[in-house]
This record gives structure tokens, sequence and C-alpha cells, in this order.
């Protein structure tokens, strides 16, 4: 009689913890800032709060993007969790809020005191770099110096630097008389001017509307593909309207000393 009441009771404790095992744990994982999005184990779940999810027992892998995630601001909160059988497990992630700073043109080197921090157009973390100096860099245009005072985007109209005066004899008239020689090159040259800018507007365009959608789109994957359609149309856009100033100012020289 003894013996049979303790193989009940085996078995009884064997049921309760299969069960417990077949139950699993939770999960639950929150954000600073909110409405973040949630992979587990390379599966997206879902935005922050995600409250009691239920998962298996064993490890787990945990990924929260921020909001503003994508190519200017890889920020990711990486974390590996063990789930026990009816317990629940808790994930914080904390981003500090990113601020976007670009420049015109774009690819100004941005530094802050001596360290370089990229190239723009990128985020950088408000929190981290509240009030203190940056300076904008580029080849061919005056430095930019700015304070981090505000968390609104930021945008830098670069100025050319002023290249040095040097002396040179003139070498024809710049007003009066057209010479009506190299008809045809300067014909050719006004033509490229035209279709360079006109490619120039129309990529511009194109990479205009690819960057909408990524604003719009909450997908991590089409923000990623939007993000670099735009970045290679600018490109094009910025190597197109550089054909076109080369051909004008060909187009310039031909027609006033030519």
């Amino acid at each position: 009689m003894m013996l049979r009441r303790m193989l009940l009771s085996f078995l009884i404790l064997a049921c309760v913890g299969v069960a417990l095992a077949q139950n699993g744990g939770t999960l639950t994982v929150t954000s600073q800032p909110s409405n973040c999005w949630v992979r587990i184990d390379s599966v997206l779940v879902g935005r922050t709060p995600i409250e009691s999810f239920e998962l298996s027992p064993g490890e787990h892998l945990v990924q929260v993007y921020p909001p503003q995630t994508g190519l200017w601001n890889l920020q990711e909160h990486v974390s590996r969790v063990i789930i026990h059988s009816g317990q629940e497990v808790r994930v914080h992630a904390r981003f500090s809020t990113p601020v976007l700073i670009n420049s015109v043109p774009y690819g100004a080197e941005l530094f802050q005191d001596t360290t370089r921090l990229g190239l723009t157009p990128l985020y950088v973390p408000f929190e981290e770099y509240r009030g203190k100096l940056f300076r904008l860099v580029k080849e061919g245009y005056r430095p930019y110096e700015f304070r981090l005072t505000e968390r609104k985007p930021l945008l830098a109209r670069l100025q050319k630097a002023e290249p040095e005066a040097v002396s040179s004899p003139s070498r024809g008239k710049l007003l009066g008389f057209i010479s009506r020689r190299n008809l045809k090159s300067k014909f050719s040259l006004l033509a490229l001017t035209v279709a360079t800018h006109w490619a120039s507007f129309y990529f511009k365009n194109v990479a205009d509307s690819n960057f909408d959608k990524y604003k719009r789109t909450a997908d991590p994957h089409l923000r990623q593909r939007y993000w670099d359609n735009t970045r290679k149309y600018d490109r094009f856009s910025a190597i197109a309207l550089g054909a076109s100033f080369v051909s004008l100012g060909g187009l310039i020289y031909m027609v006033i000393w030519k």
C-alpha cells in the first residue's frame, strides 16, 4: 500500500513537471522611449511595451531597436535571456534620443572636439552631446561650428571657401562681340549643361521620394532599402549637378575667350 502511494505521488509530480515544462515562462520587454521594435530569436514580435509574452524554456535572443534606427544611427539593444517554467523575465532597453545632423552639400566630416563622429547625414545621441561644440569640415568649404542645444534636426549650409587671388593676363574681352567660331562646340556644351542639370533634378526627385517612403514606413528592412536608394540617387544627383557646372564653365569660357 505504501509503495503504491509513493508511485502515485511520483507520477503526479512528474506530470506536474511535464506540464510546467510545456507551459514555459513569460517575457516582458519595455523601453525608453517606448514604441520600439522587438525581435525574439530573429522573429519580429511587435513594439514595446510587450507584456507577458509566452516563450518555451531555454535561452532566447532579444533585440530591441529604437524608433529612429537606420543607416544614420545603428543603435540596438541585444540581450540573451534564459526562460524558466512558470517564471517571468523582464528586459528594459534605454536609448538616448538622437538628433539628425545634415549639411548642404552632404558628406561633411562632423567633429566633436578632436573626435571624428562620421559624415553627414548622421544621428548623434542628444543627451550624450547636449551643450557640446561641434565642427563640420568639408574640402573647399569654410568650417561650420555650432553648439547642440535643441533636439530638433540641424541643417548646416556650408559656404564655399574664397580662392586665393591669382593675377593672370587677360585673354579676352568680357563684353562686346561674341565670336562665331567653334559654334558646334558651344552648342554641344550648352546641350550637355541642360541635360546634366535636368538629370540632377530628376535624380533629386527620386531621392526625395525614397526619403519620404523611408520616413513613413515602419518595417526595418524597407527603411534600409529606402535609405540606400536615397543615398544612391542623392549621389547621382550630385554627380550630374557637378557635371552641369563643369560644362557650364566650359561654355562660358568658350563664349568669352574663344
